[in-house]
């Protein structure tokens, strides 16, 4: 039988009326799905990181939480626990804002405490000393109640100062770091770039109490050599948990630890190199 004109002739020796056989393309295994990959990939894709810096006033918010948590629970408190919490608390934020308390020093304060509380009560029971206890005694006769509505306004007014704040700050206190640069960015005034080339970025954690309440802490920038300190950007909160970030976009790409001075001799000596080979050459 001659072959119709769509098909072609079997090769020699191939089997009469044998089909030839189709070639089965199998799809690619199955991918993950966009949104999930893209979800997974976001985080180590991501060529920029953008943090703010504060002032002192972050560290308030414990009081503010608080105090709306006290006003909004009502009677199921009783004033006298409500005051002695806030006035806790308030100490606290005091020594954050008021103190740098490094690790180590705040473990040696801790270590103090813990000692002196020992040893009072080692010398309440066998020296027979009342006088601390006369102290503790006298301190916890004290009521220092806090009543619905001064929580109220102190939650109302400090909310309105911390808004504020977080609105100025987003406005005049934006950085952010790339692979190229480093920038800081101000509303209606001039922005700042530092290069990246030639910098070293050290991120550290100068006060105990500013890193247990907001994960905060301090981004330096020095010259390539270290002995300049071109920026210090203080009170960046969750710092802590997105220094690895910054760490992985510092180092994602290689830079060139020459400083500008040697980088133009680097230049000037090759252009000599030339200008020397095409006269040897000529």
């Amino acid at each position: 039988m001659n072959p119709t004109p769509d098909q072609e002739p079997a090769p020699a020796g191939a089997p009469p009326n044998e089909a030839t056989q189709a070639t089965v393309v199998k799809p690619d295994a199955a991918e993950a799905s966009p949104v999930k990959s893209s979800l997974g990939k976001q985080r180590q894709n991501r060529s920029e990181i953008v943090f703010y810096s504060y002032p002192k006033y972050l560290y308030t918010w414990p009081l503010i939480v608080l105090a709306v948590v006290f006003h909004l629970l009502g009677d199921l408190v009783s004033p006298n626990v409500e005051g002695w919490v806030l006035l806790i608390t308030l100490l606290t934020v005091l020594m954050a804002v008021g103190f740098d308390l490094s690790r180590n020093l705040s473990i040696s304060w801790g270590i103090t405490i813990i000692a002196s509380v020992f040893c009072i009560l080692w010398l309440k029971d066998v020296k027979n000393v009342i006088i601390f206890s006369a102290i503790g005694h006298h301190l916890a006769f004290r009521n220092p109640t806090v009543s619905s509505d001064w929580t109220y306004l102190f939650a109302l007014f400090s909310g309105l100062l911390y808004l504020i704040m977080f609105i100025g700050v987003h406005i005049n206190q934006r950085w952010r770091i790339t692979h190229n640069e480093i920038e800081h960015f101000t509303m209606l005034s001039k922005d700042d770039s530092l290069g990246r080339g030639a910098k070293r970025i050290i991120t550290s954690y100068p006060d105990f109490l500013e890193l247990l309440i907001c994960g905060a802490g301090t981004i330096q920038i020095y010259s390539a050599q270290g002995g300049i300190l071109l920026r210090s950007i203080s009170n960046v909160p969750l710092l802590f948990f997105r220094s690895a970030d910054i760490s992985r976009i510092l180092e994602s790409t290689e830079v060139s630890a020459a400083t500008g001075d040697e980088e133009v001799d680097q230049q000037e000596g090759q252009s000599a190199n030339e200008e020397l080979s095409g006269g040897r050459g000529g």
